[in-house]
């Protein structure tokens, strides 16, 4: 197992793979980088594919300080640097797609080539004035402190709750599965990144992406919408939609075949 030590001293867990052009995955909240294996595979034989657990997170340092989105962004510019990645193509599904969201607030788009934006919103919690968030725009401040208060009294019953309604028409067999999975996580882990999702807002970053976009969503997806798709092709200049048929918000293990085949057009863009 390969580890890299970030500048304040966490140990993230990370697997790189073949040749050529970079590809880096970033997994959602909940998950680790095994979420991407498939496509991961795949692209393997035509570019060099890196794909980690976030801090915290799979068999990285459950550490005691940054869980923050600004924090990820910077592990991820560590290990890019680490590695010596260069003309990055970055794929986020998810809260993975918040960090890409930071990355770019903070350090522009000089490392990067292209970007996957998977199945998220650049604000996750409605007001007033937004209503392209979660749960199809029905998601209030009000309704994450409720969520934070659930993930620390109990949080196998919320990621449980999440789960089913994130995947609609899961079997038993496959929600035991995923929940083993989910067990593995920390409560402080995953309510600080829940609330690093909830009180960020990356409207302002959209303009800011300059380089080749894909525009990502789940036909099915029960947390965002079409809507929230084109909103950020509006906002990002160089971007395109693909819609994923058939697919919730776990599009990335729902149609990898499909995944790899839209990554591998964009990662051999010249």
């Amino acid at each position: 197992m390969a580890f890299f030590e970030t500048s304040d001293g966490v140990k993230l867990y990370y697997q790189e793979k073949g040749e050529g052009n970079p590809i880096v995955f970033i997994h959602g909240w909940g998950m680790d980088h095994t979420s991407f294996e498939p496509t991961f595979e795949a692209l393997s034989e035509s570019y060099r594919v890196v794909s980690y657990d976030l801090r915290g997170f799979g068999s990285s340092e459950k550490a005691q300080v940054g869980y923050t989105l600004n924090r990820f962004a910077q592990d991820l510019e560590e290990l890019m640097g680490f590695l010596d990645l260069n003309n990055v193509t970055l794929a986020g599904h998810s809260m993975g797609t918040s960090i890409i969201f930071d990355y770019v607030r903070t350090f522009g788009n000089s490392r990067l080539k292209s970007v996957t934006l998977l199945d998220m919103t650049p604000k996750l919690v409605n007001d007033e004035s937004w209503n392209l968030g979660l749960f199809h725009g029905k998601y209030q401040l009000e309704d994450a402190h409720h969520d934070l208060t659930r993930i620390f009294n109990n949080m196998e019953e919320f990621c449980g709750s999440f789960m089913r309604i994130s995947i609609p028409y899961i079997t038993e067999e496959m929600f035991e599965e995923l929940m083993e999975g989910m067990k593995l996580n920390s409560p402080f882990v995953l309510a600080g990144m829940w609330h690093a999702m909830a009180v960020n807002d990356y409207r302002d970053v959209l303009e800011k992406i300059t380089v080749p976009a894909q525009i990502i969503y789940g036909e099915k997806s029960t947390l965002y919408s079409k809507e929230t798709a084109e909103y950020l092709h509006q906002h990002i200049a160089n971007s395109e939609v693909i819609p994923f048929e058939n697919c919730t918000h776990m599009l990335v293990s729902e149609n990898p075949a499909k995944l790899t085949e839209v990554m591998n057009e964009i990662a051999s863009l010249s």
